[in-house]
This record gives structure tokens, sequence and C-alpha cells, in this order.
């Protein structure tokens, strides 16, 4: 199921996706390790310009979630600020 993106919404498209994507790897549909999509299936599955989409894996970047090795994707790590549960 794609979420739906609002261009109506007081927070930009990036934001929002980045949110949703947050989501994602928090209920571990995007496992540690695996890669989130990338640039070109952002575009397609959530009907985006390539710019938001890079904008998007960018922030995940530097908020931490992600790390991007070029040409190969964005994965999925361990926040380093992240409180081990238990």
């Amino acid at each position: 199921m794609a979420a739906e993106l609002d261009p109506e919404a007081a927070d930009p498209l990036y934001l929002q996706l980045a949110a949703v994507l947050i989501s994602r790897i928090g209920n571990g549909t995007y496992a540690l390790g695996r890669a989130v999509p990338g640039v070109d299936r952002l575009m397609q599955e959530f009907g985006i310009a390539r710019g938001t989409a890079r904008k998007t894996l960018v922030l995940l970047a530097e908020m931490g979630y992600v790390r991007t090795v070029v040409g190969k994707g964005s994965f999925v790590i361990e926040r380093e600020n992240d409180e081990p549960t238990g």
C-alpha cells in the first residue's frame, strides 16, 4: 500500500516522504542493513520529482537513518543516538 503525499500540506513533500520512510524503517519494512528504495523507485511509487527523492535520501542520511554508497544505494544503519531497549 503506497502512502499518499499531500502537495497541499504545510510540510514540503520531501519531509512528508522522509516521515513515511522513517516509519517504514521503524516498523521493520526496511530492516537494518537493507536498502531503502532508490530515487527512481521513490519517483515511481510516490509520483514525485527526482530532486524531491534525492533530497529525501540526503535528509535521511543527515539524520542518521541511512548510509548512502555511491552506485549501490542507501542502506538502513543503526542510529548512534538510539537508546537500546530492554
